[in-house]
């Protein structure tokens, strides 16, 4: 080919490099099936708007080492180091001033333009010059009017006479209208005007008009409007309130309406009110002012009839799309619980199940599961306002409010009741009593799918004295009537102890109509986030990192719906008791109705990142599993599957408990008085009646005290009082007695002390300063001694009695700093949910920092013990488990990657602090007073977060006195055991991380199956309600041939997002594998790959693969969520006094 028959290269070839080599940054090698690497100054990802993942076992992993092997044996070595960016290539053009500052540039060049035309607005513009009307001209009208008025709601703002004014706007009759006076612009209506709307003839006139109430208001959503409204009397009449609706016109009463609201004001009122929360109070104050921002000519205030109207039109909207416009039973055959929006992806049989699901194996039981989690509100209180006669409310019952008798009354009839917590930290159940002067009811409580975040039928039920057991029973009763599933996971933030009695209330006290089957088998679970905030005992039963075919799952659903319903709470906390469940039934619709429409791209985006967790668990576990021997493994298998297999109370022994293998100070204590009882019977003598043992005690006693005054010193400085200093005196004398005692054993224990303290004060050629305080005294013990001379002077065995008990406080330390800041979490917690106000904030504030102050003090503790250790014992494998003790490391279950980061916002500092930073030199912060670090070496731009970075318990990184393990320091039975429980946990997240891959690709399944069903349901409604009016047959089948086409749409727009998922559905093998593989550890089983793999991957990994990571409690798949409404105040906060 000559040179000019060549095709042109293309530019993003040339940028592109695609070789299989290592790459010199963070990416190492890039499949060209994931995505492309762009060459520019640092690799990024430049990812396809299309891109989907098939169920591949290799993607998200680390490319094999076989490129490696081929090159080495190729003949000719090739360069490692990618090519660089094209010579020549299209630079990226710099960003113009008002492309990155256009609101500077508005506004030192268009502002005053911009107030010119507003002002010019105020004027006759364009039509200054205009001495006669318009449309008169155009008419030809003799004579022409005078151009008076304006409209502001037409596009053209031109000036017009009154009778053609009137005559333009006989369609338009709620525009608003202003008169030119000469020098300025009045408002006026048109009604003044003489503008008449006539109903029931279209637009017509009547033969006999009936006026309206002579004060008639529309509210419209450009404001308040008098108008001049007359029925139809004549032969075509029918009732005032129906010419009304028929024209878009809601009234407010029904014989003779003084005031009305349009069909559009309504629209705009209920979408506003579902996205920001807002009150219809807000709302209605915003029409008056524009109708008149001065109060002057306010017409008389119709918010009640506004607050009726809006509250009818909402009920209305749920009838209508629940279909019971089309029923012949009408709205009085609605059953309870008819008109929730369903969760399309709950196992439903004869709507979304296959055929032939009851006699589905064992193994494949959790794919038809319901995930049920509950938890309770108290931010959404109700005061004693108005009553159930004057309020009964429109649809109690019907949607996701519980009916309102039979639980009230089964609630009231279990009064006295005992709801007994022996879990630490929970106030659920303490603070039953606390806050409820003056409510009717404390809060609400909450059922809600655990997969798809949908609020469940019956759902949601009101709280009279706090969390009761009552409640929440009836509660799960109602949301799970009528799922006619084996498995239904029940997941509860103090799980632990409302489901042990469960059975038995049931039996007892439970109404015949809402009892399980006993087919039915109930799993108890906690979310993720609430469980580490248990006690450890016994508590894997619990978590949801061990309860086999729950997936991911983390259970927080109702964190994430409280959220944005909270705001809630100001405006219904004082509404009647029936406005305030109609209002809930609302909100709770359109947040269902979101999930819903959501779910294609929810559950697409879920199975990305599963698709990657499960591939990279499963590797790792696979690492695990190869460097322990297999028949060991096969041994910790089956009892992981006995375990799970377990039914609760699970009674089989627990492969994920450890029992602490590390010794207490107490037990180190005890320890040392038995050898010296043995020493002493075996012949040994006694030096003095206090012993060796008992002699460092004494020395590590006087230690913590002395770090105790210090600290009241520090305190007593801080704030000083009489009765402060006092008792810091009284602390200082015991001190000093007690110090004397053990000046009197130094001579026994430590009989060259006193030679040693002479030869270093001798050696001293200036005397330190010595303090005059007794608690800094200096302890003399082994470790406050040179390593040469620490025999000569210590008796012997001294030495080790201390190395033994430092090792046991160091032990202790983290003990109780971990106890410590369990209690601070749950602090906090309740905090962030129960306080409001900046008094009671303080205070709160005030005793959580004491709670810190005593972690930081047992951290003191810990470092003066590890401290002494290290000198004892020297460098060692018990550094490993007794690591250095950053203040950054003492804080309770935190991601890093959620700390605050180190420098601040992109964007906050100035441009000449951005040069002067440039340059290396330091700037004043915003505050002029304390200067900034350099910033030279830092990018002023976000990173782009990797693939691998997760922000769930199962891929964080705790603090590592989380993850400290309590290793003795022998190779006895205890390490295997810890060893053990390690494998145990990584073979769980392994098979959560699977599960879950499993779970998304059924639920996407039912969806679809779940979406064609409804829309059938929708057209066999079209014409099964006979009724004579022709127009109501036509948008009876109108509607539902609206509705089966939006969900066709939904469910094509879902198949087309899904296609990679659904190309391979779920093989029964993989199903299979979940529950029998593992009593074959050394079996592999990789996604995808078939059984004739190499003997190496048949080693790889029994379904328990899983990486390292111990704390794998909140999944990270449910946390990625559709973006909200407009008002998330909270962000999941729910006020629940656990």
């Amino acid at each position: 080919m000559t040179e000019p028959q060549r095709k042109r290269p293309r530019t993003f070839h040339q940028n592109a490099y695609r070789d299989t080599v290592p790459l010199s940054d963070e990416f190492t090698i890039v499949q060209s099936r994931e995505g492309k690497l762009i060459r520019r100054e640092t690799g990024s990802w430049q990812t396809r708007s299309t891109w989907a993942p098939e169920d591949d076992s290799e993607y998200a992993l680390d490319p094999h080492g076989g490129w490696y092997d081929a090159t080495v044996e190729a003949d000719v070595m090739s360069d490692d180091t990618p090519p660089g960016p094209a010579i020549g290539g299209n630079p990226k053009k710099a960003r113009s001033k008002i492309s990155k500052r256009p609101h500077v540039v508005w506004k030192e060049t268009y502002r005053q333009a911009y107030l010119d035309e507003m002002m010019r607005w105020e004027g006759r513009g364009d039509f200054i010059h205009a001495h006669e009307c318009s449309d008169c001209i155009a008419r030809k009208a003799n004579p022409a009017g005078s151009p008076e008025y304006r409209c502001v709601e037409c596009f053209l703002p031109d000036l017009v006479c009154s009778t053609c004014c009137i005559k333009r706007h006989r369609m338009h009759p709620l525009h608003r209208i202003e008169k030119w006076t000469g020098t300025q612009y009045e408002q006026t209506s048109l009604k003044s005007l003489g503008l008449k709307i006539q109903l029931n003839h279209g637009g017509m006139s009547c033969e006999s008009p009936v006026p309206c109430h002579a004060s008639m208001l529309v509210l419209h959503t450009n404001g308040l409007h008098e108008v001049a409204i007359q029925y139809c009397g004549c032969t075509w009449a029918t009732s005032p309130h129906l010419q009304l609706l028929r024209r878009g016109f809601y009234p407010g009463s029904q014989l003779k309406p003084k005031s009305c609201a349009t069909f559009q004001l309504l629209r705009q009122l209920h979408m506003f009110a579902l996205t920001t929360k807002a009150s219809i109070y807000d709302f209605y104050r915003a029409l008056e002012k524009l109708t008149d921002n001065t109060g002057i000519k306010r017409p008389k205030s119709r918010y009640r009839a506004l607050f009726r109207m809006i509250l009818q039109w909402r009920h209305l909207k749920l009838l209508k799309r629940g279909g019971r416009g089309q029923d012949p039973t009408g709205v009085e055959g609605t059953k309870p619980g008819e008109l929730a929006i369903q969760c399309p992806s709950c196992p439903r049989p004869g709507v979304n199940l296959p055929e032939g699901w009851e006699n589905t194996p064992e193994a494949t039981k959790f794919l038809y599961m319901m995930f049920v989690c509950m938890d309770a509100n108290f931010r959404l209180k109700n005061q004693i306002v108005s009553n159930y006669s004057q309020d009964p409310g429109l649809g109690i019952g019907l949607a996701y409010m519980v009916p309102r008798e039979p639980y009230e009354a089964y609630v009231l009839g279990r009064a006295k009741d005992e709801d007994i917590s022996t879990c630490v930290g929970f106030q659920a159940l303490a603070k039953a009593n606390k806050f409820t002067a003056g409510c009717r009811y404390t809060g609400v409580n909450l059922a809600v799918c655990g997969r798809s975040e949908m609020i469940l039928p019956h759902g949601v039920g009101n709280l009279q004295k706090g969390e009761r057991y009552a409640n929440m029973d009836f509660t799960f009763a109602s949301a799970i009537h009528g799922a006619f599933v084996p498995l239904i996971l029940i997941s509860y933030d103090i799980c632990c102890q409302w489901f042990v009695n469960l059975y038995k209330r049931m039996n007892e006290h439970w109404p015949s109509e809402l009892k399980i089957p006993e087919t039915t088998k109930l799993i108890p679970a906690i979310p993720k986030l609430h469980e580490p905030m248990h006690k450890t005992a016994n508590h894997q039963a619990f978590s949801l990192n061990f309860i086999r075919g729950v997936g991911k799952s983390d259970c927080e659903t109702p964190e994430r719906v409280w959220g944005p319903h909270n705001a809630l709470g100001n405006s219904t906390k004082t509404q009647g008791p029936g406005s305030r469940q109609d209002t809930f039934d609302d909100h709770f619709a359109f947040w269902n109705w979101l999930k819903l429409v959501g779910l294609g791209t929810t559950l697409s985006r879920r199975y990305k990142h599963a698709v990657a967790e499960r591939n990279i668990q499963v590797e790792g576990h696979c690492g695990l599993t190869r460097s322990i021997d297999a028949d060991l493994t096969k041994k910790w298998a089956a009892m992981c599957v006995a375990w799970e297999d377990d039914d609760f109370p699970k009674t089989k022994p627990n492969p994920y408990h450890t029992d602490g293998a590390s010794m207490s100070e107490a037990q180190a204590k005890k320890e040392l008085a038995d050898e010296e009882e043995k020493r002493l019977m075996a012949g040994g003598i006694s030096l003095h009646e206090t012993t060796p043992a008992g002699f460092v005690v004494m020395g590590l006693e006087l230690e913590e005290a002395q770090r105790r005054i210090r600290r009241l010193a520090k305190d007593t400085a801080a704030s000083s009082t009489v009765r402060r200093e006092g008792n810091l005196t009284e602390q200082r004398n015991l001190l000093r007695q007690r110090l004397r005692t053990l000046e009197q054993l130094y001579p026994i224990y430590m009989p060259g002390l006193l030679q040693y303290r002479s030869t270093i004060s001798s050696n001293n050629d200036t005397s330190a300063t010595t303090s005059t305080h007794i608690e800094d005294t200096p302890l003399w013990l082994p470790s406050s001694l040179p390593a040469n001379e620490r025999n000569r002077i210590c008796i012997e065995g001294l030495p080790a009695i201390e190395d033994k008990l430092r090792t046991a406080q160091s032990y202790d330390a983290l003990d109780a700093m971990r106890h410590i800041l369990k209690i601070k979490s749950r602090m906090i917690y309740f905090k962030n949910q129960n306080v409001r106000g900046q008094r009671e904030g303080t205070r709160s504030r005030a005793v959580i920092d004491r709670v810190h102050a005593r972690a930081r003090t047992t951290a003191d503790k810990y470092r003066a013990a590890r401290r002494a250790k290290f000198i004892l014992s020297g460098p060692g494998e018990w550094e490993l488990t007794l690591r250095v003790l950053e203040d950054g490391d003492i804080r309770g279950y935190q991601d890093p990657n959620k700390l605050r980061p180190k420098h601040g916002r992109r964007g906050v500092l100035e441009d000449d602090q951005v040069a002067a930073l440039k340059d290396g030199a330091t700037v004043p912060n915003s505050n002029g007073d304390v200067e900034m670090e350099d910033l030279s070496n830092v990018s002023l731009f976000s990173e782009a977060r990797s693939r691998r970075d997760g922000t769930g318990e199962t891929r964080r990184t705790l603090s590592w006195i989380w993850l400290s393990g309590v290793r003795s320091p022998e190779k006895d039975d205890e390490t295997d055991e810890i060893l053990r429980a390690e494998w145990a946990r990584s073979r769980a997240r392994a098979e959560r991380s699977k599960e879950e891959v499993m779970l998304l690709k059924e639920e996407m399944r039912r969806v679809l199956a779940y979406l064609s069903w409804k829309a059938n349901w929708w057209r066999d409604r079209a014409k099964l309600r006979q009724v004579e009016s022709e127009a109501l047959v036509e948008g009876l089948a109108a509607y539902s041939a609206t509705e089966a086409s939006l969900l066709d749409l939904l469910a094509v727009h879902f198949k087309t997002l899904w296609k990679a998922p659904l190309r391979k559905p779920v093989q029964d093998d993989e199903l299979t594998y979940c529950y029998t593989s593992s009593i074959a550890a050394n079996e592999t089983y990789r996604p995808g790959c078939s059984d004739d793999d190499d003997d190496d991957d048949d080693d790889d990994d029994d379904d328990d693969d899983d990486d390292d990571n111990e704390g794998d409690e909140n999944d990270n798949d449910n946390e990625e969520e559709e973006e909200e409404p407009a008002d998330h105040v909270d962000g999941g906060d729910d006020g629940d006094e656990d």
